[in-house]
């Protein structure tokens, strides 16, 4: 391989790695370690959880490369992975009572305190008005959290986001509006807006 890997697109380098070249799913390593795990991480609400789906993920990346069709985004074909596995784990899990439900949101508001990834923006809100924000989130149903989260913490365009979910860039967009309207009320309920 004699150029560098950081300067192929992501669909390149799946492509070359389909193709033999090994050494490339580093680069994908590399490209999608962080970003899936926070999508992941919100998606379930454990680390230790988050991190065993992720590998997961990266797992079946390797083993279905083959699978990638070249006419989609690369990213969005991961992304429905990442979603799926989530999906799945969260269908094997059943409700847990009250004092372990604590318990998972005392270990994500520490997560998140403690990660390097809060912007300066999230730096300058007070805690207490974050963990409202967080709990407001995380108390989304799956459908509008998915998307919320997809587009605010990852960034994503709404025709990502169908693509991932496989539903309409429309029915994506009333999601987020939804999400956002939810999300409003309840920080509004709390007084914190």
């Amino acid at each position: 391989m004699l150029e560098d890997p950081k300067s192929l697109t992501d669909e390149e380098i799946a492509r070359r790695f389909r193709e033999g070249e090994d050494a490339l799913f580093d680069e994908l390593y590399r490209r999608y370690q962080d970003k899936l795990r926070r999508v992941i991480y919100y998606y379930v609400g454990d680390s230790d959880d988050a991190q065993d789906i992720f590998h997961d993920v990266f797992v079946r990346v390797y083993k279905h490369i083959d699978t990638y069709k070249d006419d989609k985004p690369f990213s969005s074909w991961i992304y429905q992975i990442a979603v799926n596995c989530s999906k799945n784990f969260r269908n094997k899990i059943a409700r847990n009572d009250s004092v372990i439900e604590h318990e998972k949101e005392e270990q994500r508001a520490n997560f998140l305190e403690d990660a390097s990834f809060l912007s300066p923006e999230e730096d300058f809100i007070r805690k207490d008005d974050m963990a409202q924000f967080r709990d407001a989130v995380s108390r989304l149903k799956e459908k509008f959290r998915v998307v919320f989260l997809m587009r605010h913490d990852q960034g994503l365009k709404y025709g990502e986001i169908s693509e991932i979910l496989g539903c309409s860039e429309r029915t994506v967009k009333w999601r987020m509006k939804r999400a956002i309207e939810i999300i409003a009320d309840d920080l509004k309920n709390r007084g914190v807006l």
